[in-house]
């Protein structure tokens, strides 16, 4: 989640001047102590409203109308709304028109229950919101003694008709389960109608993100991400900044048209995650995913496989610190990963060549087209060259004789060669590869990426 301390910390530091650099009247007793406190509680409100003024909701509602079996609204029921994994839970009454609502709703499962006087109580178990959803439940109350209680267990409508907002939910259950080649949350939004991935396109900076998703033909760049409520986006390419592992994501909603008045900001989608939260029961897990060459396919060009490593690794844990009130969750991942790269494939000089016989090519081209190049050769190795040019039968150097000539069988002795040319050639490597002498390498990288998100809540 975004950390908003940073943002308020330029204004806190300034009230703190500012409160300090004004002369207070002395109060006749406890100054000091009613100085601190006004600081803090003005400190307080700051942090406070910096929070608030940025965040979306991630929360859904319940509402609905409590009648009796002839249909008749009932005012005044008391209804209590119970969160079944953590135990915390809200109350709420009907209006004068038999209307309830209960508003940011996080994502859970709850049960409801509906009491009047003079009437049984109703409960209703295993009520599922998700994430921005408006789930309407309404119900009817049977004439009875308030002792005896009516159990029902329903599931949320399938069909929301309180909001015009087109988005599909993805759950933890399919995050955890369904395939994932880079365990990136945000690949889930290509199995969404309407969107489509960018992967592999690379149109522009950040375009072959996961995050980089057209929806309904719309821009990469063009999505909003928010994480728990809080701004998630990379100002710079408008790519998700957050990236909770898929262990730690309860679920996220893809809203792709029609948002609602608290979204803007952008034209392509609404991605909106909600991560895992404590709840009253210890729980958790561990993982580690490896991935080697084995099974790799070795490419046309490869000489062998290119090494490849990977162990991705970590866990949660959940839990609660204060039974009913206070809860706890925490994630961590870490990645390490070991890959070869081939390079391209270039010629290199076989063994012959590296000795200056090149009688396995074509015949030398060009002539020497300046004396001051003859009386290099000429000179070199104190005339060395001149006289194993002469031993091979070969033609002296000078201006405008051919190479060829020069050369006879296109050997060039080694006291002909530049002795900086070949203190060099040990640099380049042998060949490696079969046929036409060329050489690819093969580069390995290693990489160590650990991730810690602690979240609470």
């Amino acid at each position: 989640m975004r950390d908003y301390s940073k943002v308020c910390l330029a204004r806190k530091r300034s009230l703190l001047d500012n409160l300090s650099s004004e002369k207070l009247p002395e109060a006749p007793m406890h100054s000091t102590g009613s100085l601190s406190a006004t600081r803090c509680l003005v400190v307080l409100l700051w942090l406070v409203s910096c929070t608030l003024a940025v965040a979306q909701s991630t929360g859904g509602r319940i509402l609905g109308r409590v009648a009796d079996q002839t249909g008749a609204v009932l005012a005044g029921v008391n209804i209590t709304l119970l969160n079944e994994a953590t135990g915390v839970s809200r109350t709420g009454q009907t209006n004068s028109g038999g209307d309830y609502t209960f508003v940011e709703v996080q994502p859970a499962s709850y049960t409801l229950s509906f009491e009047q006087k003079g009437f049984k109580t109703k409960i209703q178990r295993g009520v599922t919101v998700e994430v921005n959803q408006v789930v309407t439940l309404n119900t009817n109350m049977q004439i009875g003694q308030a002792k005896e209680t009516v159990e029902v267990t329903s599931e949320a409508p399938l069909v929301d008709t309180t909001s015009t907002q087109l988005g599909a939910v993805i759950n933890d259950r399919s995050i955890t389960q369904l395939p994932l080649n880079q365990r990136d949350t945000y690949q889930f939004l290509s199995l969404q109608p309407g969107v489509q991935s960018q992967v592999g396109a690379d149109l522009y900076y950040g375009g072959n993100s996961t995050g980089s998703v057209s929806v309904n033909g719309g821009r990469g760049r063009a999505n909003n991400f928010s994480v728990n409520g809080g701004d998630a986006n990379d100002m710079f390419v408008n790519l998700p900044t957050v990236q909770p592992s898929p262990d730690s994501v309860q679920e996220f909603r893809v809203l792709t048209n029609n948002f609602d008045a608290e979204y803007g900001r952008n034209s392509g989608s609404v991605v909106n995650v909600v991560t895992k939260s404590g709840t009253n029961h210890l729980h958790g897990n561990a993982y580690e995913f490896h991935r080697n060459r084995p099974l790799n396919a070795k490419g046309y060009f490869d000489t062998s496989k290119p090494a490849f490593i990977q162990n991705q690794f970590g866990g949660t844990l959940g839990g609660p610190i204060q039974k009913d009130r206070t809860f706890f969750f925490g994630s961590y991942e870490g990645r390490r990963l070991v890959r070869g790269f081939s390079g391209d494939v270039v010629a290199v000089p076989d063994t012959l060549e590296r000795q200056g016989n090149f009688s396995e090519g074509p015949t030398f081209t060009g002539f020497i087209g300046d004396q001051t190049v003859a009386d290099v050769l000429n000179t070199r190795a104190n005339g060395q060259c001149a006289s194993d040019v002469s031993a091979a039968r070969g033609t002296a150097p000078a201006a405008g004789v051919a190479y060829a000539d020069i050369f006879p069988g296109n050997v060039i002795p080694a006291s002909c060669q530049d002795p900086v040319a070949v203190d060099l050639l040990r640099f380049v490597p042998e060949a490696n590869r079969n046929g036409l002498p060329s050489y690819q390498r093969q580069a390995e990288f290693q990489c160590l990426l650990l991730f810690l998100r602690p979240e609470y809540v």
